[in-house]
């Protein structure tokens, strides 16, 4: 996959997440008590298996791990019958933010020396 077409990738696969996490709060809202938790466990299914399907537009296992995690914030929202207020809009757009700036900090990488690429050639 090149360079540009994974970055097109993840830029569509972050814009569905947080479509997603936006939707999860949205009918949150919006839901009785007891569909709550019926919620939370299908959209932990949903995003859950989108992250393994598209996980090679990951920038690393770190990255792919903090989204798996996130599972557990639908989880736990999920125990929460009354879901009062947007204030969840406020969550979702700062994950995003952070994973989108996360995404773009370049890695630090190590410098290679000269006798190890000699050795290795």
């Amino acid at each position: 996959m090149t360079n540009v077409l994974k970055r097109t990738a993840w830029y569509l696969l972050s814009v569905y997440l947080l479509a997603i996490y936006l939707t999860f709060f949205y009918l949150l809202n919006a839901a009785d008590a007891e569909q709550v938790q019926r919620l939370g466990a299908a959209f932990s299914g949903i995003w859950l298996s989108s992250c393994f399907v598209f996980q090679n537009c990951f920038k690393n296992r770190f990255e792919f791990s903090i989204h798996v995690l996130l599972t557990l914030d639908f989880c736990f929202e999920s125990l929460v019958a009354g879901h009062a207020g947007y204030s969840f809009y406020f969550c979702a757009a700062g994950f995003w933010s952070v994973f989108l700036t996360y995404h773009h900090l370049p890695l630090r990488q190590r410098k290679i020396r000269l006798e190890e690429s000699i050795a290795t050639a």
